[in-house]
């Protein structure tokens, strides 16, 4: 028996059955239908475009780089220059009782005409052409019924020398036939057989004999919407493959969002994962649109989609995402997966309409449950993608079991203009300095001096014993860049801060400290510039001072022949009206066994920097422990820290109203929406406005923004870019815009670029409400 929702939706789909039955005046003109464009941009020139194939003893069709409609660069070429074959192209489609099929064509040379055909299933199954068209060398159309030719559109309809678009809207009874806006005829089948699908389509030169048939297509448009409607039960679907060592996922009559049919996925094995993989028009971007029903959500389910990176050959995964057992979601960047959503999103026990849409430049993934944006994410590591060729669906992990999920309503749509998730404006990356065979990496310090932006990074390692840092300026607000040696305050060390203090002065201040005897201080190093930058005082050797012995943050040093101190010195200072600076730092007392932050506190310039209070330790944190702090004094007085505590773990929050001597217990950072935050390395800026922004890595890196100024609720995050390693840095520039500054991956990162580099980029925060 059907439900009363499923008696409802087989009414509608017998309606619209029916209209197709109805003859369609040839002076109509309906509209261009939505669908997947097969434009050719990302396809090899001479190769066969993806998917499709070449017929035995047929010549060969291929992507051209001669010409393209709409000023693209490549099209398909179908070049007829042999007597003892014609040229022909073979596509898939969507199977479906219906379709439509568009192009732009461009006749070149017409000595025979060229064919267009609709292949399929006739009721019983047998497969073969449905409808079959031939353009003759006049631009006149005929159909072909199954023993002969009918004329049914005049010479000229299609010109030759220049581009036209003809469409095809193709129903199990007719094809009426459209060139440029106008109707020009109706086609019957070529056969007499029902109709079961439609599921191909095929481009040719006029017979095997005849040659000089030159004739291009471009921008392919066909219907995509895969119901399963007319797929055998038990089967996986045509087109699409079981990997190997997979479990398939099938056709079933179980359940259907529209119609009777669906695809499910029914993991009940701890040694085989359920997987299907299927492929898509290769483009740039893609808008896969489907129904899911989770039956029953062990474990989960992954939407994946495949495509290529820049500088390798193999097809793999390039956006990897996961719907969980409790219908939170969450992405994967090659290291690790990153939870960016509150249970109960995606409703288990119900259908629930999900759009994986990520636009033409592919830097984001963005997921939309029932209309409603719920995640951004970004790729599988630090390679920039290149194209998108297909999608897998899959239950959750092989070991697991008990995952049941349908699917309907399957479409791969061409790539949509995607809105950024929320009001903040990101620009475009800035390279400020690139090289291949080289390190460069973690631009972790930052400073605006009024005319100029300074920004250090590493160029070397990211290990203790590793040195060598950059400098570079921009007198445009990141317009452009400079790469400054001669200016560097710092260019032997591991790394330093820069900070612009009230006065105008620039404080630079090295990362490393070195012991003392007696473990209970350590050398600070440091320099000052009175010009912007531009030059720097010689190097003022100062002490930070601890109530207790230290322990060595590390056992490798970077400075032969000295002991490493207890804590390393992090971020831009925080500078009172009177002079007094706060500084952050983290690593070990002796007996700690993890990670201790501290605030220090300077009252001479920051040559030297006691030990102003215990921002948060806990020996069993998991992870690293509390670490890497930024710290800033906020709105309400406070000083708040957030710091970072491991690998891809939650960063705590801690705030003191006595100038860091006390701090509260450290709470988990959470966002608007409840879902904890992962980072490393948080900075955090006061703007002219109140707002206080954050800034954090890994994944990519993002800003959250507190509209209250202090830190007591936070926006949900918005990446600034995925493709990081971890450190970056942030300054302000305006009364709403910064510059933020990230790399393209560290020398340990996942799927890292040959070049490496790093870039700022504008943020634009939206106006105070």
């Amino acid at each position: 028996m059907l439900s009363h929702v499923k008696r409802g939706k087989l009414a509608l789909a017998l309606a619209l059955v029916a209209g197709l039955l109805v003859a369609v005046p040839v002076t109509s003109a309906a509209a261009e239908p939505v669908g997947v464009v097969r434009a050719y941009e990302v396809e090899p020139v001479g190769g066969v475009p993806s998917g499709c194939t070449t017929p035995a003893g047929k010549g060969t069709a291929v992507v051209s780089g001669e010409r393209g409609v709409h000023e693209s660069q490549r099209s398909l070429l179908v070049n007829d220059v042999s007597t003892a074959s014609h040229t022909v192209i073979v596509c898939p489609l969507d199977p479906a009782p219906s379709t439509s099929l568009s192009f732009s064509v461009y006749p070149a040379t017409l000595q025979n005409g060229f064919l267009v055909s609709l292949n399929g299933r006739w009721q019983g199954g047998t497969a073969g052409t449905i409808y079959h068209l031939n353009v003759l060398p006049n631009g006149s159309i005929q159909w072909y019924d199954g023993a002969r030719w009918t004329p049914f559109a005049a010479a000229g309809t299609v010109p030759i020398g220049a581009w036209s678009n003809v469409r095809i809207e193709a129903g199990s009874q007719s094809a009426q036939v459209f060139v440029g806006a106008q109707a020009v005829g109706t086609a019957s089948r070529a056969g007499s057989a029902g109709v079961l699908e439609l599921s191909g389509y095929q481009l040719g030169s006029n017979g095997t004999v005849p040659q000089g048939d030159r004739v291009f297509f471009d921008d392919v448009r066909t219907t995509a919407g895969r119901g399963f409607e007319s797929e055998a039960i038990g089967a996986v679907p045509a087109g699409c493959v079981t990997p190997a060592g997979k479990a398939a996922a099938v056709v079933s009559d179980l359940r259907a969002f529209t119609g009777e049919r669906s695809l499910q996925i029914n993991d009940r094995a701890t040694t085989l994962q359920n997987v299907i993989s299927c492929p898509s028009v290769p483009q740039r971007g893609i808008d896969l649109a489907f129904s899911a029903y989770p039956l029953a959500l062990e474990n989960g389910f992954l939407v994946s989609l495949r495509g290529h990176f820049e500088g390798q050959a193999g097809e793999q995964v390039v956006f990897h995402l996961a719907i969980q057992s409790d219908g939170s979601l969450r992405w994967y960047d090659g290291a690790a997966w990153t939870t960016v959503s509150p249970p109960g999103v995606v409703r288990v026990g119900a259908w629930n309409q999900l759009g994986v849409r990520v636009a033409s430049d592919q830097e984001e993934v963005q997921l939309t449950v029932n209309g409603v944006r719920q995640l951004a994410g970004g790729p599988w590591g630090m390679r920039r993608v290149t194209d998108i060729t297909g999608f897998d669906l899959s239950s959750n992990g092989t070991a697991p079991a008990g995952d049941e999920v349908f699917f309907d309503d399957i479409s791969g749509l061409t790539a949509p203009a995607v809105q950024p998730p929320g009001a903040v404006s990101v620009g475009q990356p800035v390279t400020i300095e690139q090289a291949n065979g080289s390190l460069l990496q973690m631009p972790h310090a930052s400073a605006n001096t009024g005319s100029e932006a300074l920004v250090t990074y590493a160029a070397h390692a990211d290990a203790t014993n590793s040195t060598g840092t950059r400098f570079a300026t921009s007198a445009d607000q990141g317009t452009s860049w400079r790469r400054e040696d001669a200016r560097n305050p710092f260019p032997n060390e591991q790394s330093y801060n820069l900070s612009t203090l009230r006065n105008g002065d620039v404080l630079a201040l090295s990362y490393h400290t070195f012991m003392r005897a007696g473990n209970r201080s350590a050398d600070v190093e440091t320099k000052l510039s009175q010009d912007g930058g531009k030059t720097w005082g010689p190097v003022r050797v100062g002490a930070m001072t601890t109530p207790q012995t230290m322990k060595p943050i590390s056992s490798t040093t970077s400075r032969p022949g000295r002991t490493m101190g207890g804590f390393v010195l992090v971020h831009s200072v925080v500078e009172d009206p009177d002079g007094t600076l706060y500084l952050s730092a983290y690593g070990y007392y002796d007996g700690d066994t993890r990670y201790r932050q501290l605030i220090l506190r300077s009252t001479d310039g920051g040559l030297n920097w006691s030990t102003q209070g215990t921002v948060a330790y806990n020996g069993t944190q998991p992870g690293e422990g509390f670490c890497e702090a930024g710290i800033q004094r906020v709105a309400d007085g406070s000083l708040l820290a957030v710091m970072r505590t491991g690998w891809y773990l939650n960063m705590y929050v801690s705030r003191s109203t006595d100038n860091g001597r006390t701090w509260s217990a450290p709470t988990v950072l959470k966002s608007s929406n409840g879902v904890p935050t992962i980072g490393v390395y948080p900075s955090m800026v006061l703007m002219p406005d109140n707002r206080l922004v954050l800034y954090y890595g890994r994944p990519g890196q993002s800003v959250m923004i507190s509209d209250d100024g202090s830190g007591h609720t936070w926006s949900p995050p918005t990446y600034v870019d995925y493709r990081n390693s971890a450190n970056g840095s942030l300054v302000p520039t305006g009364p709403n815009t910064l510059l933020s500054f990230g790399d393209r991956g560290a020398n340990w990162s996942v799927n890292k670029p040959p070049t490496a580099s790093v870039w700022s980029r504008t943020i634009t925060l939206p106006p105070r409400s």
